[in-house]
């Protein structure tokens, strides 16, 4: 914009009044928190398997109360049976993983108060620079869990722990994909610094539709059906049950599918606005 087209704005907003002087579509911001993963691994919730995470994001905004974002967020997910107390039959079961998690998500989101950084001349007072806000959205995820076995990494969608790679299940020897969709979804308020800069406090969940981010869904599997050779070594019933005692016996319970895995995030973000000058709506 020229500088005498910016005059002219500034005459029109002083002598007409207006109803938006600065807008406010573009918004660009990162986040750093923690993600928590939810399975069954880790059925009761529990923070001492939280892992950090960050993220960017860019937001569009449509008008005061509504807006829609892209987002990719990065993290580590991670889960072991040691770590719950009180349930002894996890921790004889012994199983655990890690994996990073690379996400790709986009949401829409509704401000409960009307919302905006640089509050125009004229506006009525129940525009604010701080809201609350929900959103909820659609996105794909990668994950590709791990375990250590006598200090040595291996990959265990590689492996097939629940006989997934066996020739003798000709249905099932594909294994299971590292990409999932799911329905992200959460709570947030955001407050604005300045005429540029907000801070914004988050929480967020979501709704997948894999049961396998910890490799453990349904029984466990005969050991002839768990067949990884390392060095003329036969590993993958090793890795298949971790348990001391050997727990187990081929179609006894190691997961369950009735519930899908989940992941949470929590963060604080800073955004960026990008403010342009408007020419006022003097006609209607």
């Amino acid at each position: 914009m020229n500088k005498s087209l910016k005059i002219v704005c500034l005459f029109f907003a002083i002598f007409f009044g207006t109803k938006t002087i600065y807008a406010q579509e573009n918004e660009f911001g990162a986040w750093l928190g923690t993600c928590v993963y939810l399975g069954d691994l880790n059925p009761t919730f529990s923070f001492k398997d939280a892992r950090w995470a960050t993220g960017i994001l860019y937001r569009y905004n449509l008008n005061d109360r509504m807006a829609v974002r892209a987002q990719v967020n990065y993290g580590f997910l991670d889960g072991a049976d040691r770590r719950i107390k009180n349930y002894p039959y996890l921790q004889a079961r012994n199983l655990d993983f890690k994996s990073q998690l690379v996400e790709v998500a986009a949401t829409y989101e509704i401000n409960f108060f009307r919302y905006s950084l640089t509050k125009p001349r004229g506006a009525s007072n129940d525009v604010k620079k701080w809201t609350p806000y929900v959103f909820m959205g659609a996105s794909l995820f990668y994950y590709k869990p791990y375990t250590k076995l006598n200090g040595d990494k291996y990959i265990l969608e590689s492996i097939g722990t629940e006989g997934q790679k066996s020739a003798n299940n000709p249905t099932r020897n594909r294994g299971y994909d590292n990409y999932a969709f799911a329905i992200p979804y959460g709570v947030g308020i955001k407050v604005g610094l300045s005429q540029n800069w907000a801070l914004n406090v988050e929480a967020s969940s979501r709704i997948t539709f894999t049961d396998y981010i910890d490799d453990v869904s349904g029984n466990y599997a005969a050991q002839d059906d768990v067949t990884y050779i390392v060095d003329g070594v036969n590993v993958g019933p090793a890795l298949a049950d971790k348990s001391v005692a050997q727990i187990g016996i081929e179609g006894k319970q190691r997961g369950t599918s009735k519930d899908k895995d989940r992941f949470f995030f929590l963060g604080v973000g800073v955004t960026y606005t990008i403010n342009t000058i408007k020419c006022p709506k003097v006609f209607n």
